[in-house]
């Protein structure tokens, strides 16, 4: 099978002669495709020969020595071009591949591209719903990297940042593989991401994020549309939500529990909902409880004296907590907008969602009841939207000074209390 963009013949319904190509060789000479030939694939050189009718001269007339692949293409009649017909005009196509010093006649696929990558959803979502919104993900890890791939899918632009490079412990999780290994995720899943969406624009940083890349990420941040934050780094989480808050654009953060025997996803949409810093407040001990996959994130929250193990859960685990970020990054950036996921609306109104992969032992949900047949109550493999009210006294996203002024009993001069409010109050 040869397989062609239909831009390559768009515009040449009443022009002869020949197109140089470029194919990616795929199985052996059993396949070339000509959509995102990258340098590092088996490429090939072909031509495209476009005449006025169907009397081409043999393939071995026209191709160049060294083509290994040729399609002559017959352009649609005038009539047909005349027809008012929307579809893609009728051209008539013949493939070669050359095999030991002779050519084969190959099927051929034009493909009009744009078109037929989004047909699917159709009916749900049009294109341009999202075609200029912009996501910024920080952090492509096994939660991150899914995450960034779905939102492509959907048509929208992505912002990436990680600094890492992909390990041969992280492949059993990640959506890259052992070919991948030592190269930096960015540019793995810029690569994954146009791979599904060659229209998407990509923005790449291989950046480590905390305090002292605040100028950065806020001028990352006033890009976007939305932040997602997926990464494992508790300051990298404060960091991002204060620069959200201050910046007013909603922010996901999600993560995974101990061994992955659950997750959460927090979503904070500032002056309205509960930012990192209120959840981090009222029960720092669930949100600060985490997945550990690596040696280094073991180093880095273990004691002196209380060493930490390293305990990464199933990527079958985080799969869940993936798709629930993008499902709320999707009911975000439609708000407003008439789709058949209007009615997800009503549901996914919670500040903060929960759930379960399992009755991990030691922890408060060993105890719950087995899913079985139950229809009701608290189960495992379930999601949870959890109300959580804003802090009025958050440092972050509340008015932190009036609140302990009028705690203690201290009259603040207006002006003075106003250089202290935070921006996204």
């Amino acid at each position: 099978m040869i397989t062609l963009p239909y831009d390559l013949l768009h515009g040449h319904e009443t022009w002869q002669g020949a197109i140089p190509l470029q194919l990616r060789s795929q199985d052996d000479g059993d396949s070339y495709s000509g959509f995102n030939v990258k340098t590092r694939d088996v490429v090939v050189r072909g031509s495209l020969f476009i005449g006025k009718t169907d009397t081409m001269p043999p393939v071995a007339d026209i191709a160049h020595a060294d083509d290994e692949v040729c399609v002559i293409a017959t352009p649609p009649t005038a009539s047909s071009l005349d027809g008012g017909n929307d579809a893609a005009p009728p051209w008539v196509l013949k493939g070669f591949a050359r095999r030991h010093r002779g050519w084969v006649e190959m099927p051929v696929a034009v493909v009009p591209l744009q078109e037929d990558l989004f047909s699917p959803t159709k009916g749900l979502i049009e294109t341009d719903a999202l075609a200029d919104k912009q996501v910024l993900v920080v952090g492509l890890g096994s939660g991150g990297g899914p995450v960034a791939i779905d939102l492509a899918r959907l048509g929208l632009n992505l912002i990436l940042i990680d600094h890492d490079r992909l390990e041969v412990h992280n492949v059993v999780r990640h959506v890259a593989g052992l070919s991948d290994v030592g190269r930096l995720k960015v540019n793995i899943l810029a690569e994954k991401v146009l791979e599904k969406n060659p229209f998407a624009k990509v923005d790449r940083h291989a950046t480590k994020i905390g305090w002292d890349t605040v100028p950065l990420v806020r001028q990352l941040v006033r890009k976007s549309d939305l932040v997602v934050c997926a990464v494992d780094c508790h300051d990298g989480r404060q960091m991002l939500n204060k620069v959200c808050c201050e910046e007013r654009k909603p922010l996901i953060i999600a993560g995974a529990f101990r061994r992955a025997h659950g997750g959460q996803v927090l979503v904070v949409i500032p002056g309205r909902t509960p930012c990192f810093q209120c959840f981090l407040k009222g029960d720092p001990t669930r949100v600060r409880d985490r997945e550990i996959s690596s040696a280094a994130q073991a180093r880095r929250y273990a004691y002196s004296d209380r060493p930490v193990a390293i305990e990464p859960g199933l990527s079958v685990d985080i799969a869940p907590i993936s798709l629930m970020i993008v499902k709320l990054a999707i009911q975000l950036m439609l708000k407003g907008k008439p789709t058949s996921l209007q009615s997800l609306d009503a549901d996914l109104v919670a500040p903060w969602f929960m759930y379960l992969n399992r009755r991990e032992k030691g922890t408060s949900y060993e105890g719950i009841e087995p899913l079985g047949f139950e229809v009701d109550g608290f189960h495992i493999l379930r999601w949870y939207g959890i109300d959580y009210p804003r802090d009025p006294a958050c440092p972050c996203c509340g008015d932190f000074v009036e609140s302990v002024a009028a705690q203690e009993g201290i009259q603040i001069d207006p002006e003075d209390a106003a250089k202290y409010v935070p921006q996204g109050g």
